[in-house]
């Protein structure tokens, strides 16, 4: 009589077969998170990876190898059939799915690059901001998280359905995942290229470098945010300007060129509210910032050094309030923002100020990113204006434009929108951005009302300019400080002088350059002079490092070759981007590209057709020189 297993078939040649393609299909299946991944990775970025060099191909190739094996060893090990190790690898493997791969895939959809060791050291400061810059834009990146976090789930149970791993093999995949795990923590990623790993290894190496950077107490950590000012003192200055005139300086966040009316328009639908209360400002249609970055380009309007200054230049020198204030002259600064962003509230800390109110003062719980409500900064500031004794200075301060924009139902006419960021909402994110930039126009006509209804409102000049743009994806992204094309640095500028507070001389010029390109260099010139203190004696050293020239007296040369950049010591940047201007030839190049591109902004103004480096003359050499060095 046959024994039971043999009755059964078990011990058979067909059986034994049958056992031996279960545990080869399980094997094949440890392999399957890694060439998902990698498949992925290429679908996103495929051109930047053929396009590496042949060391950075071979780094690229290792991270590959790390990431295969660790992915292998995690999954092995939770696809045991008992004890707590495959409880313990399936969670760490869902974690890793979370942040490696789900995180990843997100920042991708919003900066078209992952976030590698130098996003992740400026992020430690950032943290409140980013989760909730994450949780504003729930749908995308629910969409991100949502395939890792199953296949870490799912994975271990389908490869233990079909063939559990042995204990003898689970505790060669835990070596086998330390291993891995180690040389991606420390091997330095700036061994390959920029960007240079799969997103997973990516990440794991640039929590590696930030251990690292905090135990060492690196500079890149402790310098990521502007911090507390120790100002040269001012003497007493005199004020002296050719007419009797106020100031307020209208700032606002993360608004371009493109999506305002910058000069008069009978039809304006983007910003009608300050076009019919300001119809005869004067239009600057060629601004641009000389970064994307609002702690960068708030000190050159308010300090009026270069971006490249060292940041013991930009935190030792002058603001405009102080220099106001030295003249005796009543200063006020009301923002929405708030001031915990960006370590804002340290930077300012100390102004002499005669009237001054942020976001939480406004609104207790306002967001980091959006701030206060910009409509109940405008009431307060409205009347906080008659408390400013004659001349004054006062900037109003806007920030509900700046992503994931502040929009009313009541007062949103570009509709479809949506906060998502991601492929496909690409109609519905431009109209909330322009919904924003409608409801805040709302506001800034009712201040431009207001100012203008004072006693005093014949007598104030206001000066309108946004501190860099944005981008819709024109170029692949969403948002600023990735680029430097000119959704994100073609910035809105504008002044509305009443007839009387200028000279004729003064409106001449402003008028000229109605079409010659301008940067943000000019601004803090052009503000000293409106306050009359840019011929001031005392101030001369200070005013010989400004590199801008005042508005009011036809501005800087278009022959002067100027640096761009949203890498400098006062902010250091996520991403590598940086380059130069001159006129209307223009420079630039991010870590993700493989050559400078150059372009002509006169024949091209929307940067389609990049021309080769040595068509925009020696500017590639002062990118380079201020830069130091490619961000490729």
């Amino acid at each position: 009589m046959p024994r039971l297993g043999e009755w059964l078939g078990i011990g058979s040649p067909s059986a034994r077969a049958w056992a031996r393609g279960r545990r080869l299909t399980a094997r094949a299946l440890l392999a399957l998170p890694f060439l998902l991944l990698l498949a992925h990775d290429l679908s996103l970025r495929a051109d930047r990876i053929v396009g590496y060099d042949t060391e950075s191909a071979l780094f690229y190739g290792f991270s590959l190898i790390l990431s295969g094996a660790m992915w292998a060893g995690l999954l092995a090990m939770s696809a045991r059939r008992r004890g707590v190790v495959r409880f313990a690898a399936m969670a760490f493997g869902a974690v890793i799915a979370l942040f490696a791969v789900g995180a990843q895939t997100y920042t991708f959809s919003r900066y078209q690059t992952y976030m590698d060791h130098q996003s992740v050291l400026v992020g430690t400061s950032m943290m409140p901001s980013i989760w909730q810059q994450l949780a504003s834009d729930r749908a995308t990146f629910a969409m991100a998280l949502a395939p890792p976090i199953l296949a870490a789930i799912l994975t271990p149970f389908l490869v233990r359905a079909i063939a559990p791993t042995r204990p003898r093999w689970s505790r060669h995949a835990l070596d086998i995942t330390i291993v891995a795990l180690l040389f991606a923590l420390f091997v330095s990623p700036d061994h390959g290229g920029v960007q240079g790993q799969s997103p997973d290894i990516m990440y794991v190496s640039a929590l590696g470098q930030l251990a690292r950077a905090r135990w060492d107490h690196n500079e890149t950590v402790e310098r990521v945010h502007p911090g507390p000012r120790t100002p040269i003192p001012l003497p007493d200055l005199r004020a002296n300007p050719p007419v009797p005139r106020d100031v307020v300086f209208v700032l606002t966040e993360s608004v371009r060129a493109q999506s305002v009316c910058v000069a008069y328009d009978d039809h304006c639908t983007w910003t009608p509210f300050s076009n019919s209360e300001a119809p005869d400002r004067i239009p600057l249609l060629q601004m641009r910032s000389v970064d994307s970055t609002t702690a960068i380009s708030l000190a050159v309007m308010w300090n009026g050094l270069a971006p490249e200054s060292s940041r013991a230049a930009l935190h030792s020198a002058p603001l405009l309030w102080e220099y106001a204030h030295a003249a005796q002259i009543d200063t006020a600064y009301f923002t929405s923002q708030n001031l915990l962003f960006g370590n804002s509230g340290a930077w300012l800390e100390g102004l002499p100020l005669t009237r001054r109110v942020s976001a939480t003062e406004i609104e207790p719980d306002a967001t980091l990113e959006i701030g206060a409500d910009d409509g109940k900064l405008v009431d307060y500031a409205s009347g906080e204006l008659g408390a400013l004794r004659e001349p004054y200075f006062a900037v109003v301060h806007l920030s509900n434009t700046h992503f994931p924009y502040k929009t009313d139902p009541k007062y949103s006419p570009f509709l479809p929108e949506e906060e998502a960021t991601g492929p496909g909402y690409e109609t519905e994110i431009r109209n909330r951005y322009a919904d924003a930039i409608y409801l805040q126009d709302r506001a800034v006509g009712r201040l431009i009302h207001a100012i203008r209804s004072r006693p005093e409102g014949n007598r104030v000049v206001i000066v309108f300019l946004s501190d860099h743009g944005e981008q819709m994806r024109e170029k692949g992204a969403v948002g600023h400080t990735g680029t430097l094309y000119e959704e994100e640095i073609k910035i809105p500028a504008w002044i509305d002088a009443p007839k009387g507070t200028l000279t004729a001389e003064e409106e001449r010029h402003l008028k000229d350059l109605r079409d010659t390109p301008l940067t943000t260099l000019d601004i803090a010139p052009t503000m000293l002079d409106l306050l009359g203190l840019l011929d001031e004696p005392r101030i001369a050293p200070l005013r010989e490092k400004m590199p801008g020239k005042s508005l009011l007296r036809g501005g800087s040369s278009t022959e002067n070759e100027i640096f761009l950049s949203n890498c400098t010591e006062l902010w250091q940047c996520a991403f590598k981007n940086w380059g130069a201007i001159k006129g209307t030839k223009k420079l630039i190049a991010n870590q993700g590209d493989h050559a400078w591109n150059c372009y002509d902004l006169a024949e091209d103004p929307s940067e389609l057709r990049a021309m080769e480096p040595e068509e925009c003359g020696d500017l590639q050499s002062l990118a380079e020189s201020k830069g130091h060095g490619r961000p490729f």
